[in-house]
């Protein structure tokens, strides 16, 4: 799937509109360096009524997801992650079940969590040369104490 430039500004307003509200209304789970599963779930909230802002909100085959592990019927793997129930997108946008319509996968990183390789996933869930996915635009956010 190809994005138009308005669809990527869409995505990525939806993307800092959701953030923004993670900072207004659940800040304290930053400053209490609570796991990043759940100020990516507080984000999937605010996420999902952004994207309902936007002109994907008519699609109603795409659904926002957490760790959602899944490719087609097979579980989500990748080179040099082996993990036995395969790979967890902390968010993503997509068409469950399909990947014609994979739009975005977003990982998150506490200022407060030792180095990951969330940075290397994204890169190879949007690399069409080495898998399926077909996701088309991805993003790190590191979680600050701002």
């Amino acid at each position: 799937m190809i994005l138009t430039e308005n669809e990527i500004i869409e995505i990525k307003g939806a993307v800092s509109s959701a953030l923004n509200q993670v900072y207004l209304h659940d800040f304290s789970l930053i400053e209490r360096r609570a796991h990043e599963r759940s100020c990516a779930f507080r984000f999937g909230l605010y996420f999902t009524e952004s994207v309902a802002q936007t002109s994907f909100v008519n699609d109603l085959e795409l659904t926002i997801d957490f760790d959602y592990n899944r490719n087609i019927e097979n579980v989500k793997n990748m080179e040099g992650f082996n993990l036995r129930h395969g790979i967890f997108p902390d968010i993503i946008l997509h068409h469950r079940g399909f990947n014609d319509k994979n739009i975005v996968v977003i990982e998150f990183k506490g200022h407060w969590s030792g180095a990951g390789r969330d940075d290397e996933k994204l890169r190879g869930f949007t690399n069409q040369e080495i898998n399926d996915y077909n996701l088309v635009w991805a993003a790190l956010l590191d979680l600050q104490n701002v």
